[in-house]
């Protein structure tokens, strides 16, 4: 019966019904595009009636549902994007068709508290500057603020400018704060890597044009908008050793057809500041004990990646909330993989990325010894 390959999201469709519809309509070399994903029936029933498919949601829940249901009926490889331009469309439904990105630079910069520089320096209208408490014998701090576009990932590059200018524009400042609405999964180290202790980077709320169109404008929600510190992921060093065993095989140069395993252990996942989710005071406080007492809890889905190339991440073993077949229980992801994969000559580049409960993403990448 349909119902056996329900996943309890309120617009799924009856998947023998969606089989039928593609068999009668779509020849096997073609391809199904289904631009409203929900909970990935469509994508599904093509895949499993081997048929090319394509399939988009603007919404993150909406994704990760139809990711961990096609690994769990394994589905062959597919790529997984975000576009990232989801503040951009809910922007437009707010600010009319015609708006300027530098009109939402405007926006968050005033809820942030920082004024506008002169239009001479400020020709994308997203530099805005913060007068700090004075300190010392008449000193007072500088701080320019940095509002990145929505309909881009903030990453090294940015940050890169964003100390550019601080160091130079308008004789300097003292420090900078980079505001981001999306950002590249490896950001985490990438603010490591850069050392700056002059450098920001803060997260702005996901919500926030929701919260703006509920709240009827900018001036009856400034003062309540909180922009938190990004999440990131640790893990322990990675054991690598040769292996005869079997398992789940990367796609590494292989060494006179050997094999090695890697070993690969969660150690930490330090999410955004609660204050940054929309939760009413309760669940934030049921979130917060989570946080403090078991923080790998609140991962949904992860996977490794054992041949990174930089570029593209291909999966090789995942876990995700709700399988069982790694471990009993559904409520939990295990926070150990043990990948068996082809043995490769020198150093090798493993990427593991992880998903929360939120939609949030972070990666680790780590260059493993020879064994």
């Amino acid at each position: 019966m349909w119902w056996k390959l329900r996943v309890d999201y309120a617009t799924q469709k009856p998947e023998k019904l969606l089989e039928r519809i593609i068999e009668s309509s779509c020849p096997p070399s073609g391809i199904v595009a289904d631009f409203n994903g929900g909970s990935g029936t469509t994508a599904a029933a093509a895949e499993k009636l081997g048929r090319r498919w394509i399939t988009t949601d603007l919404g993150k829940p909406a994704c990760m549902i139809m990711r961990k249901r096609l690994i769990d009926q394994d589905a062959k490889p597919f790529l997984y994007q975000a576009i990232g331009d989801y503040q951009v469309e809910a922007a437009k439904a707010m600010l009319g068709r015609d708006f300027r990105i530098g009109d939402l630079s405007q926006i968050v910069l005033s809820l942030y508290g920082a004024l506008p520089l002169p239009p001479d320096v400020n020709p994308q209208r997203n530099l805005g500057q913060i007068a700090g408490i004075a300190f010392g014998a008449g000193k007072s701090s500088k701080t320019l603020v940095l509002a990145d576009s929505p309909n881009k990932l903030t990453g090294a590059a940015t940050l890169k400018k964003a100390i550019a200018q601080r160091d130079n524009l308008m004789g300097g400042w003292d420090r900078v704060v980079v505001l981001g609405w999306n950002f590249e999964p490896s950001i985490g180290e990438t603010i490591t890597a850069l050392n700056d202790n002059r450098l920001e980077v803060l997260v702005i709320p996901p919500d926030l044009m929701d919260r703006l169109k509920k709240k009827g404008g900018i001036d009856k929600l400034r003062g309540q908008v909180r922009f938190s510190s990004l999440q990131y992921l640790t893990i322990h060093p990675i054991e690598r050793s040769p292996s005869t065993g079997s398992g789940r095989t990367g796609s590494a140069e292989s060494v006179d057809g050997g094999q090695e395993t890697l070993t690969v252990k969660l150690k930490n996942y330090v999410l955004l500041s609660p204050e940054a989710i929309n939760l009413d005071d309760a669940n934030r406080i049921k979130l917060q004990a989570v946080i403090n007492q078991e923080p790998l809890a609140l991962i949904e889905y992860w996977a490794v990646d054992p041949d990174y190339d930089g570029k593209v991440f291909r999966s090789v073993w995942q876990d995700y909330r709700g399988n069982t077949a790694n471990d009993a229980d559904a409520l939990r992801v295990v926070t150990q993989a043990v990948v068996t994969t082809s043995a490769k000559a020198g150093p090798r580049k493993v990427c593991v990325r992880v998903v929360d409960v939120f939609g949030f993403e972070a990666e680790v990448i780590v260059t493993v010894g020879v064994v």
